[in-house]
């Protein structure tokens, strides 16, 4: 937890007008009254209309909850901003997006794009705000997402199934037969783009995981069951988009998980048949993917095209990409270019290849450097660090069973963000409202759990 004098001074502010306004106006008003339903419902619907609803509606929703949680902090008594380490790295990592934003040499289009990384971020922190005093609410996010996730899932299984119209050339099939290429379903998400739904897909299955986890932890064996069905749907759904991305993304997931499990195993006191029976599950989880890739031959084709590099059409174009997105970071290494896709493709024609147009670097890594610069990337990759450090160090405490399932939350998160982040390498899919949603409210939840472990520990 944050301990600073600009901070206290804030909650302070906050505390005045919460006293001030008590009596005549928050007592007296049923919505103040119930502010916290309020921003449940808001968030509920941000969440939920990432599966049907364009961007731009997206932020205006998402900015509502922003909004209500200032309400809040002006009304509720009591309400204040607590802040972790990697909040920190996320507020410097801002403040460098402000500055590359402000130094750009097009702000016009750089402000568009800086906009959205303040409804992100503030999301972010208005979600964690809620967290830290609604827990109980954790549970339902679980569920909300999971369920969102296993339809979105079916619906992208019925498509490669049927059969869907390619809306563009997302597969090269110089190198393969025709009948050995993927339909790559895209669901519902707008734009319609496999590579969309395979990363919000990466980031829900997350979700699914820890309701599993979560449930089983509980003893809940119809929870379980259901879990266990959603996430091989999932795991399905991801592999039907062709997105090789998010093939990497859930590959990393899965270890990842697989690793989690076992450190809580070593440091818990916990039976012999419990550690025997996980051998079997590992042992089980790695025997349904390698039928997948062994039974679906497109799949397996899909993910060698990785390694063809100049052989594969899509890889090529990424590479020359790469290569002018990289010179487009050294000219401009230390604030950037500015925030936003306008602003890259603007500055992009100076440096791309002949018939090579794009409208991002295709790497999150490399996004984050272009547009902000070195620092903004460490600022960014310090968060991810210090992240992980917590939330590792928290899973590794001894617990009862309730602490148990706040280390299944927490190892969600870290699966989350390893997901993503495997996916964001090769795809900045990541940028996207539908998966920054799920993102932010997973690191929000988690947050609020750590915190209260830092609280606990001092």
């Amino acid at each position: 937890m944050i301990e600073s004098r600009l901070l206290d001074l804030k909650n302070q502010c906050f505390a005045f007008l919460q006293n001030k306004l008590e009596i005549n106006v928050t007592n007296r008003s049923f919505i103040l009254s119930k502010i916290d339903e309020i921003i449940l419902f808001f968030m509920t619907l941000t969440l939920f209309a990432s599966s049907f609803m364009e961007s731009e509606k997206l932020g205006v929703i998402a900015l509502v909850v922003i909004c209500l949680t200032f309400v809040k902090l002006c009304t509720k008594k009591n309400s204040k901003i607590i802040l972790t380490k990697f909040d920190a790295a996320i507020i410097i990592y801002f403040i460098i997006c402000f500055i590359s934003t402000v130094n750009s040499e097009l702000p016009r289009q750089s402000i568009h794009g800086f906009l959205k990384t303040v409804i992100y971020i503030l999301y972010y922190f208005s979600a964690a705000n809620y967290f830290q005093t609604n827990k109980n609410k954790i549970r339902w996010f679980f569920i909300l997402i999971s369920g969102l996730c296993c339809i979105e899932s079916i619906i992208a299984i019925y498509q490669n199934f049927t059969g869907v119209e390619q809306i563009s050339t997302w597969q090269d099939t110089n190198y393969i037969n025709p009948e050995d290429a993927i339909a790559r379903a895209y669901g519902t998400l707008k734009p319609y783009n496999p590579n969309l739904l395979g990363g919000y897909l990466v980031a829900g299955i997350s979700y699914v995981a820890g309701f599993v986890a979560v449930s089983l932890i509980r003893k809940n064996w119809k929870r379980t069951l259901s879990g266990i069905f959603a996430f091989v749907i999932c795991a399905l759904a991801i592999f039907f988009t062709g997105s090789r991305g998010a093939y990497l993304g859930l590959g990393a997931l899965v270890i990842a998980a697989m690793g989690l499990v076992t450190i809580i195993l070593n440091t818990g006191s916990f039976a012999e048949k419990i550690k025997s029976l996980w051998h079997k599950i590992v042992a089980s989880i790695i025997a349904f993917f390698t039928l997948v890739l062994i039974a679906v031959p497109p799949i397996t084709k899909r993910l060698l095209s990785i390694f063809l590099l100049r052989g594969d059409s899509s890889t090529s174009f990424r590479m020359n990409v790469y290569n002018s997105s990289w010179q487009m970071f050294c000219d401009n290494w230390i604030l950037g270019i500015g925030a936003g896709n306008q602003t890259f493709r603007e500055i992009y024609g100076l440096y791309m290849i002949t018939g090579f147009d794009a409208l991002s670097t295709y790497s999150v890594p490399l996004e984050i450097a272009v547009e902000s610069g070195i620092f903004g990337l460490i600022a960014f990759l310090s968060f991810i660090g210090l992240f992980l450090f917590d939330a590792i160090k928290f899973i590794k405490v001894q617990g009862n069973t309730n602490e148990l399932a706040d280390k299944a939350i927490v190892c969600s998160a870290i699966l989350i963000i390893i997901g993503v982040m495997t996916h964001g390498l090769f795809d900045t899919i990541y940028f996207r409202p539908q998966v920054q949603f799920l993102f932010w409210t997973m690191v929000a939840m988690a947050s609020a759990i750590i915190l209260k472990f830092d609280k606990n520990e001092v």
